[in-house]
């Protein structure tokens, strides 16, 4: 008998798994749009963390004869209507901004995320009640909600960062629902509860963490819409009071002398306008980034 030879067949290799967070990353930091957004970002955020050293003068310090000048090697930005500089407001301004954004949001998220949790994990009349109130707040403009919030409340920085945070908060509530019907039934869940684990741990521990992709795009995003907002409230006289610089309220202390000198004006709009920006393309990379149909 003929001997077979041994065939020796290549054995295959399984290719190393990369999480979930890992494949988000790469897809991230591969949008040139998310990239600028993310470097714009972090320039903000430094200039805001390292303000008295990015400074270049006292925010608050007035020196009359030098009202209104414009860009100089002296002043980058130019002067308000009270000899103030420009730049070193701006950037104590980011301070203010950035921080109104994060309270706001971080508001909105709590309160609106737990009705959402709540109302989707029990369901039945706690579902409805609570998705009455979310229904009803919905039916207000959130500008014309956080309005009313911040008058019942009174002006100031404080009232601002609750007033916006309160008038976003049926969008998280909305959002946190879905993303926990999606995932109440799964068998993890299911499991979780066979084996005796407590509605909070379930909920906080199995539903919660697969719940974060929308509400993290969500967040994101509502960052850009509550610094615009506060923008407009301290612009109506309404949010951050003088001397404060904040850059709706710079805007609007000195919107008399745009034809004098517009760089009053157009460089507080122009911090504004690129932080919005900013935060919206990381918004817009983050939300194709977390979409599981890219996986």
């Amino acid at each position: 008998m003929t001997p077979v030879a041994e065939v020796s067949l290549p054995t295959s290799q399984t290719a190393p798994s990369v999480s979930f967070g890992r494949q988000a990353l790469r897809r991230l930091l591969r949008n040139p749009g998310a990239c600028v957004g993310l470097v714009v970002l972090t320039i903000i955020a430094l200039a805001a963390i390292f303000a008295p050293y990015v400074a270049t003068h006292d925010p608050l310090e007035q020196r009359l004869p030098e009202r209104l000048q414009g860009p100089s090697p002296e002043h980058w930005l130019g002067t308000d209507d009270f000899g103030r500089d420009l730049f070193s407001r701006i950037v104590y301004g980011a301070r203010i901004s950035l921080r109104i954004g994060f309270t706001s949001v971080s508001i909105a998220l709590v309160v609106g995320g737990t009705m959402g949790l709540v109302a989707a994990y029990y369901g039945g009349w706690i579902d409805h009640l609570l998705m009455r109130i979310v229904d009803i707040l919905l039916a207000i403009p959130s500008i014309l909600l956080a309005i009313t919030i911040v008058t019942m409340l009174g002006p100031g920085l404080n009232n601002v960062m609750i007033a916006v945070g309160l008038a976003t908060v049926p969008s998280y509530a909305r959002i946190m629902r879905a993303a926990v019907l999606a995932v109440r039934e799964s068998d993890y869940v299911q499991a979780a509860i066979a084996a005796g684990a407590s509605d909070l741990r379930v909920m906080v521990r199995h539903i919660l963490p697969n719940c974060m992709a929308p509400i993290i795009v969500q967040a994101t995003l509502s960052l850009a819409t509550a610094i615009l907002t506060a923008a407009g409230l301290s612009f109506i006289g309404l949010g951050a009071q003088p001397p404060e610089p904040e850059w709706g309220a710079m805007a609007a202390q000195s919107r008399q002398y745009m034809r004098q000198a517009h760089h009053v004006v157009t460089f507080p709009g122009l911090a504004i306008a690129i932080t919005v920006l900013a935060l919206n393309l990381v918004g817009d990379g983050l939300r194709d980034a977390l979409d599981p149909r890219l996986n």
